[in-house]
């Protein structure tokens, strides 16, 4: 367990050492265009967090190197793997010049090298249908629903990462969900990573929310994302019959809706490219609508998460109650989706819902400082 709390350490530390330097490294690392139609925040700030969330994990790969830990070989090897995410990522940081296609094959890269190199990823062989799962025994159908899911899942936290705290709670929220599921499985070695992945999110989230010190920028968020994506993987497929291949869908159940609704919304409603940035992501909307616009921007920035919590946590109460159930998840996600949709919706139509509005005005009462 030591791993885990020099996991945290290292992340608080390398935050630190970031905002202390900030004067050198500000011309390529700050989040400067605050006139983006996604941007909500009044000061530039650095935006590159995953370089702490990256440094602490590698830390603890070196660390469980050293003490010999059980646990090390599985850590080592999918660092390796999250280098190739990391770096597609934090060079769109510091360059804001890289397009979402090529930091696509930085994820696909880091995919290959995971599944035939680092052999730290599961290609996904079970889907709880014997049609499906004769498909995917196929390695090259196998392979590419692989990729397609890995880097569905780590783009769709890039896609929420637009408010204080928004991403990174969403993401350690997934990580302690996949620590209890693995421990419940008897799976020691998901249990370290993924508390560790959520020690490593946490040191950045103390600086992150809500004031907004520091942003995760794309390398932290393909990075989380790529994490979760790993982790789910290996627990489904290396516990096939005692845990459902849907439960690691619905834990994401939040980024992933939000990612394909955007895609959709653009694709086929906006008529535009999937990657045109806008400003009808639900999390923007709930600040546009359920928070008074003649307050200062920070303040609204910092009460979107609390308000979002209403649409992230009730997938992770229904995987934790009923993980087993192949039938009880699907039922989940469909039931997710029209939850979602109801909340988006009402939104839409500017007849915001009671529970959000009620929120938003405790978090004034309670928090006025914030």
């Amino acid at each position: 367990m030591w791993g885990i709390l020099v996991t945290f350490v290292i992340s608080l530390l390398m935050i630190k050492i970031i905002l202390y330097t900030g004067d050198i490294h500000s011309k390529v690392t700050l989040d400067s265009d605050l006139a983006g139609v996604q941007k909500m925040h009044e000061h530039s700030v650095p935006r590159i967090g995953g370089l702490a969330i990256f440094v602490s994990m590698t830390f603890t790969a070196l660390y469980g190197a050293n003490i010999a830990a059980p646990w090390a070989p599985f850590y080592a090897g999918l660092i390796t793997s999250l280098f190739f995410v990391f770096v597609g990522g934090l060079t769109e940081d510091l360059s804001k010049a890289v397009s979402p296609s090529i930091r696509m094959i930085f994820m696909a890269a880091a995919v290959i090298f995971a599944v035939f190199i680092s052999h730290t990823m599961p290609m996904v062989r079970h889907l709880s249908h014997e049609n499906l799962d004769v498909v995917l025994s196929i390695d090259i159908f196998a392979f590419l629903v692989t990729c397609f899911a890995v880097v569905g899942v780590a783009n769709s936290y890039n896609i929420v990462d637009g408010y204080n705290g928004l991403s990174s709670t969403s993401a350690m929220i997934n990580s302690v969900a996949l620590a209890y599921l693995s421990w419940k499985l008897g799976d020691n070695t998901l249990v370290i990573v993924s508390l560790s992945l959520f020690c490593a999110i946490a040191g950045f989230w103390l600086f992150n929310y809500p004031h907004g010190k520091i942003f995760l920028g794309d390398g932290g968020a393909y990075s989380v994302g790529f994490m979760i994506a790993l982790i789910s993987l290996n627990l489904v497929e290396h516990h096939v019959g005692h845990i459902s291949p849907y439960s690691v869908l619905l834990l994401a159940g939040y980024p992933i809706t939000e990612t394909v609704f955007t895609i959709v919304r653009r694709k086929f409603i906006q008529k535009t490219k999937a990657t045109q940035p806008d400003s009808l992501h639900m999390h923007q909307l709930v600040f546009d609508r359920c928070l008074p616009r003649a307050s200062p921007i920070l303040y609204r920035n910092a009460r979107v998460m609390p308000l979002m919590l209403t649409v992230i946590l009730p997938p992770t109460i229904i995987v934790i109650d009923a993980y087993q159930s192949t039938m009880a998840m699907l039922l989940g996600v469909v039931g997710y989706i029209v939850y979602y949709t109801y909340f988006y919706v009402r939104l839409v139509k500017f007849k915001t819902p009671k529970i959000l509005i009620f929120k938003a005005n405790l978090l004034t009462k309670k928090y006025p400082q914030i």
